[in-house]
């Protein structure tokens, strides 16, 4: 799966690879890095996801990261391993919405989108 969307001055790029059986996703924008990371797996006898996150000192990513992890292996019934790292220089409060909503949607429409 493989994915992009530009916005305003950034470029959001969501990309997925398989790793055996599982699934390793990431979102990255701007200047590229690895904020946040969260791991998903679906337990197989209540189907029932289980999200843990971890995050850089300073980096917001967090969110993005767990939604879209959660998202992905609930969809998929993989481990999924999302790691998101998105930097924009003297970013605003509009373009922070704007790059949050457009996440969301990337991750929503990702497993539409396969190369």
């Amino acid at each position: 799966m493989k994915t992009s969307k530009t916005i305003g001055r950034l470029t959001l790029q969501l990309e997925g690879n398989e790793v055996g059986s599982d699934l390793l996703v990431t979102l990255t924008g701007g200047q590229a890095h690895i904020g946040a990371a969260a791991l998903a797996y679906p337990d197989k006898e209540t189907g029932r996801i289980t999200v843990s996150v971890l995050s850089a000192p300073g980096h917001k990513e967090e969110e993005i990261a767990l939604a879209g992890a959660r998202f992905i292996s609930g969809e998929t019934k993989k481990t999924v391993l999302f790691a998101a790292g998105i930097h924009l220089d003297d970013i605003s409060a509009e373009e922070i919405n704007e790059i949050n909503k457009t996440c969301a949607e990337l991750i929503q429409n990702c497993l539409n989108n396969s190369d």
